[in-house]
């Protein structure tokens, strides 16, 4: 069992606790114990919160500014019917890469072939 002693818990409201404050005895409670001033940290400076948020808004601007144009007009300016190598033979250069007015490509025939 605990060596605690019992302390009933007050049922009247705190005025009427003075005329039995002779029945009572209350025990002395310890002083808090002081905090070490070294970890006490002061506040940040105005203008470093300033700086931060600017810092941070002006990042945000710049990863939007140089990021690529998500929307690009593709190289292709006409159509090509014939390649340089087989010029009077359509049939050996079946890709046919043609502008549109909206400026999409439409590309015919096989699919272009990657070069390294």
């Amino acid at each position: 069992m605990s060596s605690a002693r019992y302390e009933r818990l007050p049922t009247t409201p705190v005025d009427d606790r003075d005329d039995r404050s002779d029945l009572e005895v209350e025990e002395p409670r310890t002083p808090p114990v002081p905090v070490d001033p070294r970890f006490e940290q002061p506040p940040v400076a105005v203008w470093k919160r300033v700086a931060l948020i600017l810092f941070i808004a002006f990042m945000f601007w710049l990863s939007f500014a140089i990021r690529t144009p998500y929307k690009h007009t593709p190289k292709v300016v006409h159509a090509h019917r014939y390649s340089k190598e087989h010029k009077f033979r359509p049939a050996a250069s079946p890709i046919i890469t043609e502008k549109l007015k909206d400026g999409r490509t439409r590309v015919r025939g096989a699919q272009p072939t990657v070069r390294s």
